[in-house]
Parts: C-alpha cells; structure tokens; sequence
C-alpha cells in the first residue's frame, strides 16, 4: 500500500466483524481471497496500491527474489501481529488491549520499532477500534476517556496523542519487539 489505511475483517453469522488486523500505509498487504469464509479487506480511507496479480506461492517464479522476500517478511510480520491481537483479545483487559493497540499502530505508522511519535493520524473511528479490539464503541468511548483522564493517551478528531510514552507502554505491557 501506497497511502491509505484498510482493515482485514473476519465477519461473523450474526452480521458483527472482527477486525483482525490493520494494512498502512508504506506495508505490504498480502490479500489473497478465499471465498466467502475469508476475510474480507476495506478501505478505512482513501488507498492507493500497487497490485502483484496471482497467488502468493506463485511469486518466486514471477518476481526478483527481493520482492519475494519482502511479501515473506510481510506474512511473518502479520502473522506476529494476529499472535499479540489474540493475546490481547483473550488475556488483556480493555484499557490494556487499547493501549496496546495504539502503541503499536504508532510503531507503525511512525516505521519504527526503537521509538514512538508523540502524535499521528488515525482514521479510525470508535465502532472499528471496537471491532478490532472485542469491545463495543461505548466500551471504547470510555476506555478512550480513562486514557485521556490518566495523562496517557488521547483520540479525538482523527488524531493519536501518546502524552506518557512510558506510563502507556508499562499499562499495556507493551513489547514492541514482535513489530521489529
């Protein structure tokens, strides 16, 4: 991806979605579809992308191997991320899981794994950080207050603040590690 943010999303049989992980830009987003049981991929902004057409598997035969190896390094990395969203999902509380993910997403967006930016743009609204954090946009209204509230973080209008890099990383037991 060129420029944009986009969502993998896995929608259940009652109509509610998990959003599973986030493609942004300057990434690679490996999207290979698998019928209706797959995820399905949305534009959360205006995106841009560069398409290498066919299969995954099929790239060594068509493609330098830098490429080749830049789309392995991508899955690796995604699949590192799906690890620590489940992890969140299942073993963090709300404040903790949303912490969390905007750390990394900073990490992220800022393409550092050493350092974070004191603010970035997310458009992200509360439903989709529900989505992708198992909580629902109430529940995220609150979490994002008690953030706010304590001096650690805010999200208003589009934009991330990380105000206490230190107290955020410690809340979310965040090991940025599994980005690098």
């Amino acid at each position: 991806m060129t420029a944009g943010w986009a969502a993998f999303a896995k929608t259940l049989s009652n109509g509610s979605r998990l959003i599973v992980d986030f493609a942004l830009p300057r990434e690679i987003a490996v999207i290979e579809f698998a019928g209706e049981a797959g995820e399905t991929v949305t534009a959360l902004s205006d995106v841009t992308a560069i398409e290498l057409a066919g299969p995954v598997h099929a790239c060594f035969s068509r493609y330098p191997q830098s490429i080749c190896e830049a789309i392995l390094m991508a899955q690796a990395s995604r699949y590192s991320r799906l690890a620590e969203h489940l992890a969140g999902a299942s073993r963090r509380g709300a404040v903790e899981r949303t912490a969390h993910l905007l750390l990394e997403l900073a990490c992220r967006v800022h393409r550092s794994a050493t350092s974070y930016p004191d603010r970035f743009a997310c458009p992200l609204t509360q439903a989709e950080l529900g989505d992708a954090l198992g909580l629902s946009a109430v529940h995220v209204s609150r979490v994002l207050k008690a953030l706010r509230e304590t001096g650690l973080a805010s999200f208003r209008n589009g934009v991330v603040e990380l105000h206490d890099h230190a107290g955020l990383i410690e809340t979310a037991g965040f090991d940025r590690s599994y980005i690098s």
